[in-house]
């Protein structure tokens, strides 16, 4: 008698698996032409001081600490909202003294993550990763990391690891970073990532043997800023990393060729085709570009969000800076 013999099952075999990739950036836009800046200062309004101040600063702390955090699901709107909303805004920008070296070198400027409830971790990795595929030089991180807590920014770490560039990834501190009362281990934390903090410092940017100075300044309400010191010995042309925008004059007397800054979310909720209503800026610096005398400052509207995890009128916003010599 005749026995068949029969092969082994074989396994299934898997359908091929596309590799997963984000999608693309759903809009890119360039800024408009440089306004100038004026330094008229808005009236009965200062940073710092004053009982408005004080509360809206207190009440942020406190839906930020022990509300947000308790509700289930919060980060569902602004997910989605920074999945399908993201914007990438693109210039070129020329600078005096700028050697030909260096010339064509593109900055990725990221602002106000505010890593915490209103954005996941794996949504803020997806956003980082369509960022870095642009290919830039140098990425620059415009402060407000996270929202106020230190554990907020380590639950993202990952995210912020994965940041790279040829050139380096550097970061200043922004108001929210010392909303957590742990500022010395929060700049730790981040450093730990491979993102050097710049704190009223400047280090030297190489391509091509020829440098680039990148200054920092701690944040203008709540750090210490010393941009005398953040400038000291550094070489013209100097780029400047300040999260607050109402630096710029100081800046202009100083000499600084451009400055990038954050911090007002370009009114974060907004009236489609009205001015800002809640600005963050004593001189109206909202977001685009901006010049005094010889300096240009670039406002990035940010990536995050604030008080509610939602942005109205007012997309979540990179930029992707190209800057070039004088021809």
């Amino acid at each position: 008698m005749r026995r068949t013999l029969l092969a082994p099952p074989r396994p299934p075999v898997a359908a091929p698996v596309a590799e997963a990739r984000p999608p693309s950036l759903r809009s890119r836009e360039r800024l408009d032409s440089p306004a100038t800046a004026s330094e008229r200062r808005r009236p009965l309004f200062h940073p710092r001081r004053g009982w408005f101040r004080r509360l809206e600063r207190a009440l942020s702390l406190y839906l930020a600490n022990a509300v947000h955090p308790r509700i289930p699901g919060i980060s569902v709107p602004y997910d989605r909202q920074l999945r399908r909303s993201l914007t990438l805004s693109e210039a070129e920008i020329c600078l005096a003294g700028l050697a030909p070296a260096l010339d064509g070198m593109r900055i990725l400027l990221i602002t106000d993550v505010h890593a915490g409830p209103f954005v996941s971790p794996c949504v803020l990795a997806e956003t980082f990763e369509k960022l870095i595929r642009l290919r830039p030089d140098l990425v620059l991180l415009g402060g407000d990391l996270t929202t106020s807590r230190v554990v907020d920014f380590l639950r993202s770490s990952e995210a912020f690891a994965a940041l790279h560039a040829p050139l380096g990834v550097y970061a200043v501190f922004g108001n929210h970073e010392y909303y957590t009362r742990q500022p010395v281990r929060l700049r730790e934390e981040i450093e730990a990532t491979g993102i050097r903090v710049l704190h009223n410092a400047w280090a030297a940017v190489e391509r091509g043997g020829k440098l680039l100075a990148l200054a920092g300044v701690d944040d203008l309400i709540l750090g210490r800023p010393d941009l005398d010191r953040a400038l000291d010995g550094a070489p013209d042309p100097v780029v400047l990393l300040s999260h607050n925008p109402d630096l710029l004059f100081e800046a202009e007397r100083r000499g600084v060729a451009l400055m990038l800054s954050g911090h007002t979310h370009a009114g974060q909720l907004r009236i489609p085709g009205l001015p800002v209503l809640c600005r963050q800026s004593r001189y109206r610096l909202d977001e685009g570009r901006y010049r005094a005398g010889s300096t240009e400052l670039v406002v990035s509207r940010g990536l995050g969000a604030v008080g509610v995890p939602w942005r109205m009128a007012c997309p979540p916003e990179a930029v992707l800076l190209q800057i070039r010599s004088e021809r």
